[in-house]
């Protein structure tokens, strides 16, 4: 008897959603045959992996200005996405056709979500960013409340309201709902960190993103410990005493064994960063305000230092980072949410 099919729409900016996406994916694939219809840098982590139901749609993108995002330039790219979105549905209801899925996911994937509605197939929503429309968040500075506020009528846009939505985030006891939930898990997290346990070698490690840039290095040259560099390799010969490796294969290794972790303020990372108890110190991207949420809760949780300017990081915050010892949350909520999606298949 062959397999459901599940089709999986996947947000392509970043790598967080392709990743937290994946975690489930691991998981799916024992009873379904799952398709991924994506864009961006998730199509690339996909292609990276030679999944073989990978499917190329358009995606709404943040267009970046140096190391901040370009709010103008993003919402003119958001604005003509949705000029041309009966282009957009075409290509991705030419793929579904051809895959004819028994029940969608979408991650922040806009596309998806609508012709599932179209075709009444049974739908979810699996994401981080409705935390930010859904739910109230305890103890959230004024100012990002305000950000909270702004960004949710397009939070609701992306994925339309009458879907049913989980979200995931590293720090699910902050969050209370406010509309209505399907659930609110812990992260989702892959078999590649699942896998091993956590030790500690005497290094710092740092997950470049140049969209944050040099500072990720400054911050752990303070550090005065042996630094393994992933990611931006173009900048190995102004940093000497680091040891630079490409984005991707030994990170899992390099995160369970590390002393202190040095990266942007991602959910999901964050929330891997957690399941091993490392010490963090995370620098939230300049006008990317849910990073400012996730750099919040980072701190409240007790994971680590939050960096919103370079002169913050100084011999008291490192003093403060070394005290640390936050116990490690190995909370992964794949079974949880997988057991969702079948029951959706049993019924279809």
């Amino acid at each position: 008897m062959p397999k459901p099919v599940l089709i999986y729409g996947i947000c392509g900016e970043g790598l967080g959603h392709a990743a937290r996406a994946y975690a489930l994916i691991e998981r799916l694939e024992r009873d379904a045959e799952v398709h991924i219809v994506t864009s961006g840098d998730a199509f690339d982590f996909f292609s990276g992996l030679g999944y073989p139901h990978l499917h190329l749609v358009g995606g709404i993108r943040f267009v970046k200005k140096g190391q901040a995002i370009n709010w103008a330039a993003s919402t003119l790219h958001c604005f003509k996405f949705v000029a041309s979105g009966n282009t957009h549905l075409r290509q991705a209801s030419a793929i579904w056709e051809t895959i004819r899925p028994d029940v969608a996911i979408t991650d922040f994937e806009p596309l998806v979500p609508r012709i599932a509605q179209r075709n009444k197939t049974p739908v979810l929503a699996i994401d981080n960013q409705s935390k930010i429309s859904h739910c109230q968040l305890k103890d959230l500075p004024r100012g990002l409340r305000i950000y909270q506020a702004m960004i949710t009528p397009l939070i609701e846009w992306m994925v339309p309201r009458s879907i049913p939505r989980v979200v995931s985030c590293f720090h699910p006891e902050f969050c209370i709902p406010k509309k209505e939930l399907r659930a609110i898990v812990g992260p989702l997290i892959r078999s590649a960190i699942t896998s091993l346990q956590p030790t500690d070698k005497g290094f710092a490690l740092v997950y470049y993103k140049e969209v944050v840039g040099e500072r990720l290095l400054q911050a752990a040259k303070e550090l005065k410990l042996p630094t393994i560099v992933f990611g931006g390799m173009h900048h190995a010969h102004r940093w000497p005493d680091f040891e630079f490796k490409p984005h991707g294969t030994g990170f899992a290794e390099a995160l369970a064994s590390c002393s202190i972790l040095v990266c942007p303020a991602g959910n999901q990372l964050l929330g891997e960063a957690r399941f091993f108890g490392k010490r963090t110190i995370c620098f939230p991207q300049k006008g990317q305000y849910e990073q400012g949420i996730n750099a919040f809760y980072m701190e409240k949780v007790g994971l680590g230092t939050a960096v919103w300017d370079p002169s913050d990081l100084g011999l008291d915050a490192v003093t403060r980072l070394s005290a640390l010892a936050p116990a490690p949350t190995r909370c992964n909520e794949v079974e949880k949410v997988a057991q969702m999606i079948l029951t959706l298949l049993e019924k279809r």
